[in-house]
């Protein structure tokens, strides 16, 4: 039976899990683009038009500029630019949601809604395909607080966020990050599933050169980034007094009892 809309894939994770490396392996795959951190709300800070044009041939100039004189495309419009382009090439495109937006905002939404404002954009026209990636919120939270995010986002945020991302991963299929640094092929191929795209082995020799992603800064303060390997990489030390905030919110605890995490 022939579909009735044009497929669209969505990449979900929230900052500092992981998504990076993630995005890196899929995005390196034959066949595959990945739009990187998009969002209905804020189209200039991740700069999804220069991807699309720059990186990925899928709009060109023209286009660009043409859109440029009447103010911009509606999100909806460059999205659906981008997929039939992506579509004409036999190319799948997979856009990795800036659910940064969503669930916590700030610094650039006051008030997050707690859902996808992406998907709520798109849906109408597209048969939507989800994949969510999470990390353990301790590990999360120690990963914000290194990159001074965390000081615009107090803990009642986060802890909220986390437990609305966490149901929403639960509804649609998800892979934690710490499974996917342990086998990381095998995970890959469940998001591929769950995105409808096809596994390419070959990723595994491309993802540490690609570079077409947002977020991936190699100097910076993440040590994924400065990884050639995937692997697992050991907790930073916690302070007491942060594992007993979390363990004093249940919210912490239905978090882990969601995602299957140790509290």
């Amino acid at each position: 039976m022939a579909r009735s809309k044009p497929v669209i894939r969505v990449l979900r994770h929230l900052a500092r899990t992981g998504g990076t490396l993630v995005t890196k392996c899929l995005g390196s795959m034959d066949r595959v683009v990945v739009l990187s951190e998009l969002h209905p709300k804020n189209l200039s800070v991740t700069a999804p038009m220069a991807q699309a044009v720059e990186w990925f041939g899928l709009v060109d100039k023209k286009q660009l500029s043409a859109w440029g004189a009447r103010k911009g495309p509606t999100f909806l419009q460059f999205v659906a630019a981008c997929e039939s382009s992506a579509s004409r090439r036999k190319d799948a495109l997979v856009l990795r949601d800036w659910s940064h937006l969503d669930y916590y905002g700030l610094p650039y939404v006051t008030e997050p809604g707690m859902g996808s404002d992406l998907i709520a954009e798109v849906e109408g026209a597209y048969e939507v395909r989800v994949a969510c990636t999470t990390r353990h919120p301790v590990d999360q939270y120690l990963s914000l607080r290194m990159v001074r995010v965390i000081g615009e986002i107090d803990f009642d945020l986060f802890i909220r966020g986390n437990l609305a991302f966490a149901e929403y991963a639960r509804e649609h299929g998800f892979v934690r990050y710490e499974d996917f640094t342990r086998e990381p092929d095998e995970k890959l191929r469940e998001i591929c599933a769950m995105l409808d795209v096809e596994f390419d082995p070959g990723y595994a020799d491309r993802w540490w050169s690609y570079e077409h992603v947002t977020g991936d800064v190699k100097r910076g303060n993440s040590r994924g980034v400065r990884e050639n390997a995937i692997r697992p990489l050991e907790r930073k030390p916690v302070d007491e007094d942060v594992l007993a905030m979390f363990r004093a919110d249940d919210r912490y605890a239905r978090i882990c009892a969601i995602l299957g995490y140790e509290r």
